[in-house]
């Protein structure tokens, strides 16, 4: 184990235990067979309602599985007649679904609690509601009627288990019977219900632990070991006390002792690979915790799961360092193998728990060059509910997410699912994408003029910015350096170091945030997003990194152009302050909206100063169509041209989408997707083959065509085309179709 601190290790007497002899070195598993006792009678009290906290509102507010079924009526019923034709028995004669049902789900949910009561009562309707369909409204049910709704639900959950999870707030033997089957079928609901009733519980539970072995048995042990995982053995051990001393002692020899509940089969670690782990230093970081405690905790950690940890782990959990633990927990993802996943249940536990912001974007980084077919065969999209769950700052992991959904190589799992995540925390903000994505962009430790000192002690450098975003350095006095000198040995044995390494993160976080905003920026440009006049100064104009590219691009607003100067103010054309309206709204405007001689005014402007923009925006083609071609649903100019294959292929960078693989393995059509949902289609052939690309190089143009939407088959004129959507899909078809360079 690398000894990287010179911290030395505890000794034994200052650890606990469970760390120097934990239960599976001191306890070999019996060999006798289970101890049977027949004829225990569970109790038979009356049946009670508990509620864990939160779980009666969530469930009035879980929408339906098929909304439609459950429309409310558009005007109060009369509910004593509705109620009659219930009582009476002519619903019986209605099919069981349609208005049947959906008048029973309003007359228990709205109607008078009497006539409500009664028809819960009438067990002649309960066959209309034992199906995996009808959990949401029975969770409704319980959580408006209560015990009234009782033994509809324990009717439904008898025909179908997946009912039994609207009995969790209730607490009988009929239930439990039902709770105690429904253990890894319907385990969620089912965990719930032990872990919340926990001791009330425990008497219903343990004639089944005794009964003799079989599922139900297997099952019962279960959810006593639950039980006692959440509220304590003792508990247990006291239900059981119900039944006679003998009980007891069988309880006993179950081990519901949460410590003793491991698997027959422990998954451990040899000592190399623990060796290969970070030093795990306790509370205070002046002592390690030794090699053969380090594989009793990975050991424990590896029978864990996110969703049932061994209750040992928090002992050790408490015992040592924050910071290391989650140094530690990275080094378990590294070194973990042969699970057949991207990390074993055991380290995914662990990186939830014991990970922080550091763990997170090491995790981030792996996640990031995971192509496609490692996702998949390895299950590497659970990754992002771990990365989702390692506690660190919300915007820390939002820019993770996104990192993800705009770099990642695995497009087809890991990057919807990235941006999904994002999705809902925007919604939640009421915030689009592209704002989140605004407010994401990291500041890197700038300050508020966008630059960065660096102290070494007696010197002193500043680092700023290219119009690429690559960090450049200077002395205090601005002149120019070739590179960030090595520490010395006249400057601080301490600062020098760290700024020297500051200075090399720095170059490579604005490398990765160069890119990301720079071809987000290009986007907006042709997209033709805009800002709130708020949102622009936030988001570039005060914002120290991204100041360094506002800079170097021409904005407009209300028709005036302007661009942000190197104070932070705004200018015009002529170099005059612009003002910019309170409710303006900014966009970054394509060449094609400028016009020629504003374009040529603002490229003198921009070679004065010596501005180098970051992407192609004055300096950008432009594109119209020709005569003839804005009524015309073809672009005849492009159809016969050809083309090389890696020419259509690198169209997707740029938006585009190949075709769908068609018979023998072609795609035939390189597809745009317009901002306004347009379609333009380019058909070739004979098609890129899938296995062989290289079979057939060249590519011939047999179509241009645009059509209304996506695939609909209806031709539309290119002239509908805004100019800008025009000018690029215009310049992309000369690209693929001129001279190679």
């Amino acid at each position: 184990m690398t000894d990287t601190l010179g911290v030395e290790y505890a000794p034994a007497s200052a650890l606990p235990r469970l760390l120097v002899d934990p239960p599976w070195t001191r306890r070999t598993r019996a060999s006798a067979e289970p101890i049977v006792l027949k004829g225990l009678k569970r109790p038979k009290t009356p049946a009670v309602e508990s509620w864990p906290p939160g779980l009666r509102d969530a469930w009035l507010k879980t929408p339906h599985t098929f909304p439609k079924a459950y429309e409310p009526f558009p005007e109060e019923p009369d509910w004593a007649a509705m109620a009659e034709r219930f009582r009476s028995g002519e619903m019986l004669s209605h099919p069981q679904g349609g208005s049947r049902r959906r008048d029973y789900y309003w007359l228990v949910m709205r109607g008078p609690d009497d006539l409500a009561e009664e028809l819960l009562a009438d067990e002649r309707y309960y066959a209309d509601w034992d199906s995996y369909v009808f959990v949401d409204p029975l969770k409704h049910f319980a959580a408006r009627r209560g015990l009234a709704a009782h033994r509809l639900l324990l009717r439904a959950a008898k025909g179908h288990i997946s009912c039994s999870a609207s009995l969790v707030p209730f607490l009988d033997d009929a239930t439990a019977q039902i709770v105690i089957g429904a253990l890894g079928r319907v385990d969620e609901a089912a965990r719930l219900w032990f872990t919340w009733h926990g001791a009330d519980a425990a008497p219903f539970v343990v004639p089944d632990a005794l009964r003799k072995p079989g599922p139900k048995r297997t099952k019962a042990e279960q959810g006593l070991m639950l039980i006692a995982r959440e509220h304590g053995s003792g508990c247990v051990v006291d239900a059981a006390r119900g039944y006679g001393e003998e009980a007891v002692a069988a309880i006993e020899a179950l081990r519901t002792d949460p410590l003793d509940q491991y698997p027959d089969d422990l998954p451990e670690w040899d000592e190399e690979t623990v060796g290969r782990l970070p030093r795990l230093l306790l509370r205070g970081r002046d002592r390690a915790l030794p090699v053969k405690a380090v594989r009793h905790f990975v050991t424990m950690l590896l029978i864990s799961t996110p969703q049932d940890p061994y209750p040992g782990c928090e002992q050790v959990i408490e015992l040592c360092d924050p910071a290391s633990l989650a140094e530690f927990a990275s080094g378990l993802s590294v070194n973990d193998r042969g699970s057949g996943l991207w990390a074993s249940q055991g380290v995914q536990y662990a990186l939830r728990r014991l990970g922080d912001a550091g763990t997170a974007a090491r995790l981030a980084d792996r996640m990031v060059r995971w192509d496609n077919y490692y996702t998949w065969t390895f299950k590497g999209w659970t990754a992002v509910d771990v990365l989702m769950a390692i506690d660190m700052p919300a915007d820390d992991r939002l820019r993770l997410l996104d990192r993800i959904a705009r770099r990642g190589a695995d497009a087809k799992h890991l990057r919807p699912r990235a941006q999904g995540r994002l999705n809902t925390a925007a919604r939640d903000r009421g915030l689009t994408p592209e704002q989140l994505a605004d407010l994401l962009v990291p500041d890197l430790g700038l300050d508020a003029e966008g630059s960065m000192t660096l102290d070494y002690g007696p010197r002193r450098f500043v680092v700023g910015f290219d119009e690429q975003l690559k960090p450049f350095v200077t002395d205090e006095d601005g002149k120019p350096r070739k590179a960030l000198p090595k520490p010395g040995v006249k400057d601080d044995e301490k600062l020098a170091p760290l700024a020297h390494q500051r200075f090399a993160d720095l170059r490579k976080e604005a490398r990765a945030v160069a890119a990301d905003q720079i071809k987000r920026l290009e986007k907006a440009m042709v997209a033709g997003r805009s800002w709130a006049s708020e949102e622009f100064r936030s988001a570039f104009v005060r914002h120290p990194l991204m100041r360094h590219i506002a800079r170097r691009l021409v904005w407009s607003a209300e028709g005036t152009a302007f661009r942000v100067a190197e104070d932070g103010t705004l200018a015009d054309v002529h170099d005059d302050e612009h003002v910019l309206p309170q409710d303006a709204r900014v966009t970054l405007p394509h060449p094609v909206l400028l016009g020629e001689d504003t374009v040529a005014a603002w490229a003198s402007v921009f070679g004065d100063y010596e501005i180098l923009q970051p992407f192609p925006q004055l300096g950008r083609p432009v594109h119209t169509l020709e005569d003839g071609e804005r009524d015309a649903a073809r672009l005849a100019r492009f159809e016969g041209l050809t083309a090389h294959f890696g020419r259509f292929m690198g169209m997707t960078s740029r938006g585009w989408e190949l075709g769908d693989k068609e018979t023998g393995g072609f795609r035939r059509q390189i597809n745009l997707i317009t901002p306004d949902e347009r379609h333009v289609m380019v058909a070739f052939e004979p098609g890129i083959r899938v296995l062989d690309p290289e079979e057939f190089a060249e590519q011939t143009i047999e179509r241009v065509m645009l059509m209304t939407g996506r695939y609909s088959g209806k031709a539309h004129p290119f002239g509908a085309l805004d100019p800008v959507t025009a000018s690029e899909m215009l310049a992309e078809l000369t690209r693929l179709t001129g001279p190679t360079a």
